[in-house]
């Protein structure tokens, strides 16, 4: 993961919540930690990178 990637979110399917993306901004020294815009925010949110591979029916890593 670096700056400038994608991370897409598909939500359960008996989920109310929509689908989103978040482009990364900034990792943290030891990479374990995202700055993450995501669509509907205006600020960057926390991300933990370890739940790409812990959620990998919910999130997918695009690189740019």
């Amino acid at each position: 993961m670096k700056p400038g990637d994608l991370i897409l979110y598909t939500p359960d399917a008996d989920s109310t919540e929509p689908p989103d993306a978040g482009i990364v901004l900034k990792l943290s020294p030891s990479g374990t930690k995202a700055s993450v815009l995501w669509s509907g925010e205006t600020k960057g949110i926390f991300f933990a990178v370890g739940d790409l591979e812990r959620y990998p029916e919910h999130f997918k890593l695009v690189s740019k």
